[in-house]
């Protein structure tokens, strides 16, 4: 997603250290640090691939304390007088307060209390460049720990799947290889996850149980697996019961024969 200043604030091209902002009781945060429209409409690709690795990390992490995971939200960097933002398309915080964060109109760091540890940007046509040669200084400003790129389509840049972790006041790259599967492969230290390229699907991987971390479609399949196997059962018994009486039926009858005999 795009990195912009808000409308009718003044940008500041330094980047710098956050600041941080006096707290003025006549300054509403819904007005001067507002939720806002994407510049630019996902494609169905970029929906579903950012979709199924927030279910996937929001599943994983459901219930640790102290830890939010976002998605498409304005996390604002830079507070008044010259206020800018940032939309990761995904986006994991520890450290913070998450229900206090799931009923917020935008993400401020000043506020938050941490920033994202770890983020992952996926290309699209119109924001690749930035997530590449734009994004990384102002992550890096931000305080992120980890940051990734993810390239579902294959065609915006090689390899498709790139991370890069906070080394003091640069990035370092993470080693990122193909696996036994022929899969693109990268250790996320901050998630303790394997973040894996599965053609234009984005998968986590559990390296503590040795499992995927599920997301929704791997989710409902598994219900979708769970409610057959019980409608199966279910007809199983049926046939048994079916087959029973009609054994019984049977022997009544055998027996009422040889009782007229």
């Amino acid at each position: 997603m795009s990195a912009t200043t808000v409308a009718g604030a003044a940008a500041d091209p330094a980047v710098g250290p956050i600041a941080d902002p006096a707290v003025d009781p006549a300054v509403d945060p819904a007005v001067a640090y507002p939720e806002t429209v994407p510049e630019v409409s996902e494609s169905f690709l970029h929906t579903s691939v950012r979709f199924q690795a927030f279910s996937a990390l929001r599943g994983h992490f459901e219930g640790r304390p102290g830890c939010f995971v976002g998605s498409d939200f304005n996390v604002y960097y830079r507070p008044l007088p010259a206020p800018a933002f940032v939309e990761p398309d995904l986006f994991v915080s520890f450290g913070v307060d998450p229900a206090a964060l799931e009923s917020d109109f935008s993400y401020r760091l000043w506020d938050a209390g941490a920033p994202p540890a770890f983020v992952v940007e996926i290309a699209s046509k119109s924001t690749h460049r930035k997530d590449l040669h734009v994004k990384p200084a102002i992550y890096l400003e931000m305080g992120t720990s980890e940051y990734w790129c993810f390239d579902p389509t294959g065609g915006f840049y090689a390899p498709s799947l790139r991370g890069a972790r906070r080394a003091g006041d640069a990035w370092e790259p993470i080693e990122v290889a193909l696996d036994g599967e022929g899969r693109l492969r990268g250790r996320s230290g901050v998630l303790g996850l394997d973040l894996c390229a599965e053609e234009s699907r984005l998968r986590f991987w559990d390296p503590r149980t040795a499992a995927w971390v599920p997301d929704h479609d791997d989710t409902r399949r598994a219900l979708q697996r769970t409610s057959g196997q019980r409608d199966a059962e279910a007809a199983a018994r049926r046939a048994a019961e079916q087959r029973a009486t009609a054994a019984e039926a049977e022997l009544a009858a055998l027996k009422a024969q040889l009782a007229d005999q």
